[in-house]
């Protein structure tokens, strides 16, 4: 997920629980017996679902490796026909890397599901060598193994404990660049995700000591200050220019305070671009970019107009800036319907043996939930594999003794939303 679900990864490790915002108390739910039938079936998918999932990690495919997604998209494809899926290898928008799977089933039920997962991770090719597939004391590494790759498998594995009984229409969507903003395929989810029951999305939930869902996720946002001054000669006659770095640097420092911390706003400067790279010449074109997480549009365009307000008048006199605000992603907020969602997913996975979902009300980062959303049904976000260390440097793990209880959960919703 892109800059996954910071707050998720906080609640990894207890030391950082603290960090993470309130939470409200969660109002109880009940919770049945489990479908033993379901709940075995599940358990012996789950060296299969492991198997998928080596093979899904040992084919790299960064958002921007073409031949690697290319590969993982033949994998993807043949394991949907292999379940009885028509699938359609779609594009996304000009600039996107590999194609897009979109797998469908008809069944016999009612109930029409989107079931969405990326095949991009936020690594490059070489990262398998340096961080190679293993398993050990209960956890499967690799890079992307959690996000999201561990959600690509949930999805393959669930989809065989089904019948045609359990649903009327699955529609599976895998995408190949969800960590650089799904800019490629956000509006053909919106439109897959139109007249569906219900969309359920499987980025990666939080290792220990919790795991989670959420109820809602941040809009991504690019913002980019352009800086420009006058070139001079800087040690001949620098009086004569005016320094765009220079100037950038007031832009940062009247800006620092637009961040609001934990839970809120959150806006930092992440990028500098220079033209030319002559040591000796005073810059006159330098350009700041910028991540910027808001809870809505109207929020993102207030944002701007109070960034513009800011840099209206430049330290510098002569330098001029320029501020542009694009909106990547859109927020996602559950609505009522998103709620019922993440309740009966709480019962359903405590069925199975798992501990009582908590709910973050919102994280930090974005996912292709909120462009499902846009169509006006309900979303459930986060029901990949409890993991760690994705978007770090740390080695990314999932917990293997949790597939099972992750593979009867997605077939128990499908089941209840379908039939």
């Amino acid at each position: 997920m892109k800059s996954l679900i910071s707050a998720l990864l906080l609640a990894s490790a207890t030391p950082a629980l603290a960090q993470l915002p309130a939470l409200p108390k969660q109002p109880p739910v009940k919770v049945a017996k489990p479908d033993a039938a379901l709940l075995k079936a599940a358990t012996a998918e789950a060296p299969a679902a492991l198997a998928t999932l080596e093979r899904i990690v040992k084919i790299e495919s960064g958002s921007y490796d073409t031949e690697g997604l290319m590969a993982l998209g033949n994998l993807l494809a043949d394991e949907l026909k292999a379940r009885g899926a028509s699938v359609e290898r779609m594009k996304g928008k000009p600039g996107t890397r590999g194609d897009i799977i979109v797998g469908r089933f008809t069944g016999t039920g009612k109930g029409k599901l989107l079931l969405l997962s990326h095949m991009d991770t936020v690594y490059t090719r070489g990262q398998l060598a340096e961080t190679p597939w293993r398993v050990e004391n209960g956890k499967a590494y690799g890079p992307g193994i959690a996000d999201d790759k561990g959600g690509l498998a949930v999805i393959l594995s669930a989809l065989k404990l089904l019948k045609p009984a359990d649903y009327g229409q699955i529609t599976v969507a895998f995408n190949t660049d969800e960590e650089i903003g799904s800019l490629g395929s956000g509006d053909l989810i919106t439109e897959l995700a139109r007249g569906q029951t219900a969309v359920l999305s499987f980025e990666p939930t939080s290792a220990v000591p919790m795991e989670g869902l959420i109820a809602g996720t941040s809009g991504t946002n690019t913002v980019t200050a352009r800086i420009t001054g006058r070139a001079a000669h800087a040690g001949n006659a620098p009086e004569q220019g005016i320094n765009a770095l220079v100037e950038a640097a007031n832009v940062i420092a009247v800006t620092k305070d637009l961040d609001q911390g934990q839970g809120k706003r959150r806006f930092n400067w992440t990028q500098v671009k220079q033209e030319g790279d002559a040591r000796n010449m005073i810059p006159d074109d330098v350009t700041l970019i910028g991540d910027l997480r808001e809870t809505s549009d109207e929020r993102v365009r207030a944002f701007e107009a109070e960034l513009k307000q800011r840099v209206a008048t430049p330290s510098l006199p002569g330098a001029k800036v320029e501020v542009t605000v694009r909106i990547n992603r859109p927020a996602f907020t559950a609505d009522a319907a998103g709620l019922k969602l993440i309740s009966q997913a709480r019962a359903i996975y405590q069925e199975a043996g798992g501990p009582d979902l908590f709910v973050l009300p919102r994280s930090g980062g974005g996912t292709d939930a909120a462009f499902a959303a846009r169509a006006g049904v309900p979303v459930l976000e986060a029901l990949g594999l409890p993991g760690y260390g994705y978007h770090s440097s740390a080695d990314e793990y999932v917990l293997i003794d949790a597939i099972p209880r992750r593979l009867y959960l997605a077939a128990r919703l499908i089941r209840e939303l379908g039939r």
